[in-house]
């Protein structure tokens, strides 16, 4: 899986239409990324889903989205980490290589900056509570993340 940053504006539509010749493929607001990790552990968990044959979503990408934001309806997963026409941007691949992915970021003309997949607390307390940060040592804050991904699988 490969996971790259960048900023600029693009025609969201027009690069969904773009990516869906890739095996899997997705772009995400990044400023509800918090780092490498989140993207990684959802992408996992959005596979077994479908390995394991309980998916609540047609496509992987989707089901990818459900739990990148800690969702449980397409509507509100787009409607909070789905990317907007301008701002940052975390690209999602699997099945291209490092260079391939990085040439059609460039082509829709944004600029790489992996720095906007950077955790930090104000991307993570969209997703947790400061309440439900203080049950836990602050070097377990994002495992919090990580669990509420969990309960998704829960509900099921």
């Amino acid at each position: 899986m490969i996971v790259i940053g960048a900023k600029g504006k693009i025609d969201v539509e027009r690069v969904l239409q773009k990516l869906k010749k890739f095996k899997f493929a997705q772009v995400l607001n990044a400023d509800l990324v918090c780092g490498k990790e989140h993207l990684e552990v959802a992408y996992e968990r959005a596979k077994r889903a479908f390995k394991e044959k309980r998916n609540r979503c047609k496509n992987l990408e989707m089901e990818f989205m459900l739990y990148a934001s800690c969702k449980r309806q397409i509507k509100d997963a787009l409607e909070f980490i789905g990317a907007k026409n301008e701002g940052r941007y975390a690209f999602i691949f699997d099945g291209i290589s490092q260079k391939e992915a990085r040439k059609l970021i460039k082509e829709l003309g944004l600029k790489i900056d992996n720095r906007v997949l950077r955790k930090n607390i104000k991307k993570l307390s969209k997703f947790v509570s400061k309440k439900e940060m203080k049950t836990v040592d602050k070097s377990f804050y994002y495992d919090l993340l990580f669990e509420k991904m969990s309960s998704l699988e829960a509900m099921k």
